[in-house]
C-alpha cells in the first residue's frame, strides 16, 4: 500500500497515461464518517480491514494507497477497455461490500463510504484536514 505523497503521484503519472491513450481510469475512495456525515480517522482495525478487502478484489493492474493518510483510501483503478469501465466499478463496489458486510461490525459498516469515480471528478479537489475543499 502507497503513502499519500506516492498514491498522489501515482494519480499524476496514470493521469498522464491516461491522456496519451485516450482511455480514463477510475478512483476508488473508501472513508469512514460521522453521525454528522464527516470523514473521520480510520481506526488502525478498520484501515487493515478495507486493505485487506482491497487486495482481494483489485487486479494487479490497480493501485492501493492513502489518498488522506489515516482518512482516505484510495484506489487507482486502470481500465483495460474504455467500455468496461462502468460495469467494472458496479462489480468491484458490490465484491468490497460483499467483503466488508462479513467483516467489519454493523456500526461501523454503516459508517464506510465506498465512491468510485472517473479521475476527472478529481481535478482540482484538495484533502485537507477534516474537509475536502475544490480549487
Amino acid at each position: 500500500m502507497y503513502n499519500e505523497e506516492a498514491f498522489k503521484y501515482l494519480i499524476t503519472k496514470e493521469s498522464k497515461r491516461s491522456k496519451r491513450s485516450g482511455y480514463s481510469f477510475n478512483i476508488l475512495l473508501i472513508y469512514s464518517t460521522d453521525k454528522h456525515g464527516l470523514i473521520v480517522q480510520m481506526d488502525r482495525d478498520e484501515a487493515d480491514t478495507v486493505v485487506s478487502a482491497l487486495f482481494r478484489t483489485l487486479r494487479e493492474t490497480d493501485y492501493i494507497g492513502w489518498c488522506h493518510e489515516g482518512r482516505i483510501i484510495g484506489g487507482v483503478l486502470t481500465v483495460l477497455e474504455q467500455d468496461s469501465a462502468p460495469e467494472m466499478s458496479v462489480r468491484i463496489q458490490q465484491r468490497l461490500m460483499d467483503i466488508l458486510r462479513v467483516e467489519v461490525s454493523v456500526e461501523k459498516i454503516s459508517r464506510l463510504q465506498i465512491r468510485i469515480c472517473q479521475h476527472r471528478a478529481l481535478e482540482g479537489v484538495e484533502f485537507g484536514k477534516d474537509v475536502l475543499t475544490v480549487n
